[in-house]
Formats: structure tokens, sequence, C-alpha cells
């Protein structure tokens, strides 16, 4: 089954996502261990908006997790955990890219006329400049459950989108949390949106 079929089959609102558990972890064993790479590059992608007006949209990736393509119209800039590899896979964990799905999309619409959303783990921090806040959610993708750590962007000609990271429930209070969501701390620290005119 494709990314874009996990991505919303069987979503719930971010109000129902609470009742998903750490025992609901995928069936699909993660790497036993989270390996950073010492460096990173940078990877982009170009978006026309409405009055067809290019914009270029980068950031630095960990050299652990390498570009894949995705088949979803709704995922950007897809690197997979792929460390040695020259080449990520689509529908392989842990995953980050600029997405928007059900979840983001609430999310980012109840932040902000509320300034918080219904279903954080563990608190919502508001930001200013590109992104609204950071917070992680439970994910459903397909019956696979998740945990998708994510910075809510703001982009108003893009829409709700999140640049997001999404790992196994196994990994939640683990090390290999920590660092997941370091590199993708990282990689939010250098996103850039350059209009090309």
């Amino acid at each position: 089954m494709g990314l874009f079929n996990r991505l919303f089959q069987n979503a719930k609102p971010v109000g129902q996502a609470n009742d998903i558990t750490a025992d609901d972890a995928s069936p699909a064993p993660p790497p036993a261990q989270i390996v950073p790479a010492p460096s990173s590059h940078i990877i982009e992608d170009v978006y026309w908006d409405d009055d067809n007006i290019e914009h270029c949209i980068s950031f630095q990736v960990n050299d652990a997790f390498q570009e894949a393509e995705s088949h979803a119209g709704e995922v950007m800039l897809l690197s997979t955990y792929a460390p040695g590899r020259d080449w990520g896979e689509e529908g392989t964990y842990p995953y980050m890219a600029v997405m928007t799905d059900d979840i983001i999309y609430t999310a980012i619409n109840e932040y902000r006329e509320t300034g918080t959303f219904s279903g954080a783990l563990e608190g919502i921090t508001p930001l200013e400049g590109d992104f609204y806040f950071k917070a992680s959610v439970w994910h459903n993708e397909g019956t696979d459950r998740f945990i998708m750590y994510f910075y809510g962007l703001r982009w108003d000609y893009l829409g709700e989108n999140g640049l997001c990271l999404v790992y196994p429930c196994a990994y939640k209070d683990t090390e290999n949390e920590k660092k997941l969501m370091r590199i993708l701390d990282d990689a939010a620290a250098s996103f850039q949106i350059a209009k090309r005119e």
C-alpha cells in the first residue's frame, strides 16, 4: 500500500487521536537504534503559488535520512531513515516530510482560532516566524499507529502543512525519540522559503 493510502486511510480527527497508546506500536519492526550521521545535506523543492510565483522550499536533513520519491500529492520533500544508502524508500519509518493531512489541517486551524489544539501529546510550543508551533500527536497510517512530531507551518499560500517526522510508537520516551526530535529541530532551524521572481 502506498504512503498516500496509509496517510489517509482510517485517519482520525485530532481530538480523537488520544485513544492510541504506545502498546499499539506498528507491527513492522523499527530500526533497533537510530544513529544520526555527523553531517547533513540540503534538500529543496519548488512550489508555484496561485499567482504563479515560484517559491523554493529548503532545509537541512541529517545524512542518515535520504530522499525518497513520494507518490502522494500531499507529501513534499520526503526523506526516510536510510543510513549508508543513497536513496530512501517510500513506506519505511521513520520518515521526514513537508505534508498535510487531517491531523495537521485540523491542528493548524484550531491553533489559529484558539492558540491551542486538542490531541497534542505533551504540550504545544508556540513559535514565531515560519512556524505557528511544534507538537507531537498520535498518528494513524492505515491500521498502523505512529507518533508524528511536527512544526505547523505558517504558509498562507500553501494551506495547512507541517514539517513532520513520523516514527514508530515503540520509540516513545526513548533515546531514539530524543535523537529524532533533535533531527527535526535541526531541519526546522534551517527551514527556508525563498521567492524566485
